[in-house]
């Protein structure tokens, strides 16, 4: 099985599934521009996959992003930052990246810091190994802001505003 602290093989994923926990916490999303095929759960109303190509569609609405981990997280972090909306994006913390740089901290209003490390999931619903980096939720619309402090005083993580 692959995970996120192997050495990437063409039998290596870069699509990680936001576990369960993590959805109920944060609220219904009426759109997940980059949804897996063959997923045991939605993260949204809507879910568009690869095979729909979310970053050719529309977005309206509450967005959920957990972009695909590996070169495609940089397009949908751009139109993330872009959509004039509510919505949440779960992403590792590289803030040495370009993307991060320009999409997250050029960009977002509120940079929420999970304490410890999300277990995502496999396609199959199993919970997957700690990954090697931090994740955290970015939001770029004020609208977010009461979630995250709820779950700041609720010791899930740190706020910052940006």
């Amino acid at each position: 099985m692959s995970d996120f602290n192997t050495q990437k093989t063409k039998d290596t994923t870069t699509t990680w599934l936001t576990p369960p926990w993590m959805l109920d916490m944060l609220g219904p999303f009426d759109l997940d521009p980059c949804a897996a095929v063959g997923r045991p759960w939605d993260c949204a109303t809507i879910n568009y996959t690869v095979e729909d190509n979310g970053l050719a569609l529309p977005w309206g609405d509450r967005v959920w992003c957990n972009p695909p981990y590996g070169r495609e997280a940089a397009a949908f972090m751009e139109r993330m930052a872009a959509h004039n909306g509510p919505g949440l994006a779960l992403v590792f913390m590289r803030t040495d990246t370009r993307w991060f740089q320009d999409s997250v901290l050029g960009t977002a209003r509120y940079l929420f810091m999970l304490r410890g490390r999300v277990r995502f999931c496999y396609l199959d619903g199993r919970p997957g190994q700690a990954p090697n980096a931090a994740s955290c939720l970015v939001a770029w619309d004020r609208s977010e802001r009461k979630l995250l402090r709820e779950l700041e005083r609720g010791g899930k993580g740190k706020l910052a505003i940006l």
